[in-house]
């Protein structure tokens, strides 16, 4: 192996580190809770989607993948336990923030191509659009969760009225 390879493969996994782990730390830490108020067109749940959920059977292997609610110090695990109205708006917050950040990680995965020299773009583009892909599954999960859990919050608070 040269290296300029052993360099470029250098480059390439610290790009995809700072990525994707500095997307989701922005996501967590800079950007205010607040944010996602202005945003409530994107979260919304659309007329297609539930139907699309049943089509590619996405309860059937959403808890397969990897999940970092524990590195943001949140167990989504804890649910059934702690079914309290502080726990299910933090929960739709993390889903916000994990939909933005997954969204993020793809756009600024392009990214790449600049790291790259240029008779490496066609490889570059192609590993970006790969994380593309890899990303699309983590929002599908939390597009699923969040209206369930807007719905849970809704019964939660009637509940408390009562």
């Amino acid at each position: 192996m040269s290296l300029f390879t052993l360099w470029m493969i250098v480059i390439n996994t610290t790009f995809w580190l700072v990525c994707c782990f500095g997307t989701a730390w922005v996501v967590h830490k800079l950007l205010p809770s607040s944010i996602y108020e202005k945003m409530k067109w994107l979260f919304k749940e659309r007329s297609f989607e539930k139907s699309f959920y049943r089509m590619i059977h996405l309860v059937k292997w959403k808890d397969k993948l990897p999940e970092w609610g524990k590195v943001w110090s949140f167990e989504k695990n804890h649910l059934k336990q702690e079914l309290s109205l502080e726990y299910v708006n933090r929960f739709i917050l993390e889903t916000y923030r994990a939909e933005i950040g997954h969204i993020g990680m793809a756009v600024l995965g392009f990214a790449c191509v600049l790291v790259n020299p240029r008779d490496s773009a066609q490889m570059a583009m192609i590993c970006s659009i790969v994380n593309v892909v890899v990303q699309i599954p983590f929002c599908l999960i939390q597009r699923f969760n969040r209206p369930r859990l807007v719905r849970l919050k809704a019964r939660l608070e009637d509940r408390n009225h009562l």
